[in-house]
C-alpha cells in the first residue's frame, strides 16, 4: 500500500507542476499581448522561437495558446501562425483577462468603461426594481445596504463583495434576466472598480449614504427618484475617474 500511495503523491505532484507550468505561460503569454509587446495583428514569434524564450516545452506552449484563442486574444492560421487579435474581440470580462489588465497597469481606462456601461444600465434597473420588486427583495436591499455601512474602516475588499451584493439584488428586483445576466458578467471588473474609486474615506461615507438613497428609494416605490439616485451614485466613480485619465469634460456622458 505504501508504494502505490508513493506512485499516486508523486502522479498528483507531477500533475500540479504541469498545471503551474501552464497557467505560467499563460500568465506570461497574457500579460505580454495586452501590454501590447507584440502590437495589434502581430504575429508571435514561431513555436520553436517562442517556447525556447520562454523555457518550455512545445506541446506546453500549444496548450497554452489555446487558452488564449478561447479568449479571443490571438487566433491561430495554419499558413500565418499565431496572431494577436484587436482589441474588440478580447474576452474583456474573463477573470484572467482582468488580471492580465491590471498586471500591465490599463484597469483604470477598463473600469472607465465599466462605469460608463453602468451609467447607461443601471438608473433604469433601479427604476424597474422600484416598480416590480417583492416585499422580501426590498428587505434584502435594505439589509445589504446596513452591511455595506458597517464595512466603512474595513479592508476595500471586503465592501467590494458587499457593494456587489447590493447590486445583484436590484438586478433580481428588477426581474429581468437580460439584465441579470449582465449583471453577472461584469462583477469582477466591479470588484476592481470598487476598490479603485475607493480610496478616500470621505468619499466612501458619501458612497455609501448615497446607496441608502437609492434603496430608500426602490423600497418607497418611487421609480423616479431611483433612477436618479441611481444615476448620481454612478456619476461619483464617472467623474472620478474621467479626472484622473484626463478625459475632456465635453467628451463625458452627461
Amino acid at each position: 500500500m505504501g508504494a502505490i500511495a508513493d506512485i499516486q503523491l508523486q502522479s498528483v505532484r507531477a500533475s500540479l507542476r504541469r498545471a503551474n507550468l501552464h497557467d505560467h505561460i499563460v500568465d506570461a503569454l497574457g500579460v505580454r499581448i495586452i501590454r501590447g509587446d507584440f502590437g495589434e495583428h502581430a504575429v508571435l514569434p514561431n513555436e520553436l522561437t517562442l517556447a525556447a524564450e520562454l523555457g518550455v516545452g512545445r506541446n506546453a506552449l500549444r496548450e497554452a495558446i489555446k487558452v488564449l484563442v478561447s479568449k479571443g486574444l490571438v487566433e491561430v492560421r495554419q499558413k500565418t501562425g499565431t496572431r494577436v487579435l484587436p482589441r474588440d474581440h478580447w474576452n474583456l470580462l474573463d477573470r484572467e483577462v482582468l488580471g492580465w489588465m491590471t498586471q500591465s497597469g490599463q484597469q483604470l481606462y477598463h473600469a472607465m468603461g465599466l462605469v460608463e456601461f453602468r451609467f447607461i444600465f443601471e438608473p433604469k434597473a433601479s427604476y424597474l426594481a422600484a416598480i416590480r420588486a417583492t416585499k422580501e427583495e426590498r428587505d434584502a436591499i435594505l439589509s445589504t445596504c446596513e452591511d455595506l455601512q458597517a464595512c466603512i474602516g474595513k479592508p476595500l475588499d471586503l465592501m467590494s463583495e458587499v457593494d456587489l451584493r447590493f447590486h445583484r439584488a436590484i438586478l433580481r428586483a428588477s426581474h429581468n434576466d437580460v439584465l441579470i445576466h449582465l449583471g453577472s458578467l461584469i462583477e469582477s471588473l466591479m470588484k476592481i472598480q470598487v476598490v479603485t474609486t475607493s480610496q478616500d474615506q470621505a468619499d466612501l461615507v458619501v458612497g455609501v449614504q448615497q446607496h441608502r438613497d437609492l434603496a430608500n428609494a426602490i423600497v418607497r416605490g418611487d421609480a423616479i427618484a431611483a433612477e436618479q439616485a441611481s444615476r448620481l451614485l454612478v456619476l461619483a466613480p464617472y467623474e472620478s475617474l474621467s479626472d484622473t485619465i484626463g478625459m475632456q469634460r465635453d467628451l463625458r456622458l452627461k
